[in-house]
């Protein structure tokens, strides 16, 4: 299972659970992650996959 670690509570949090919560604007979409367990954004999903 890909895991990615989250930057405050430093927890593995399974793809799957990431929050995501996605923005239409005139340029696109904006996407943006959160952990489920202590609510922190979770910038560079790639960047952080385990």
């Amino acid at each position: 299972m890909t895991t990615v670690d989250c930057p405050d509570c430093n927890r593995s949090i399974a793809v799957h659970e990431l929050e995501a919560k996605t923005v239409a604007q005139s340029s696109g979409f904006d996407t943006r992650y959160r952990c489920p367990f202590c609510r922190a954004d979770v910038e560079d999903v790639q960047g952080r996959l385990a």
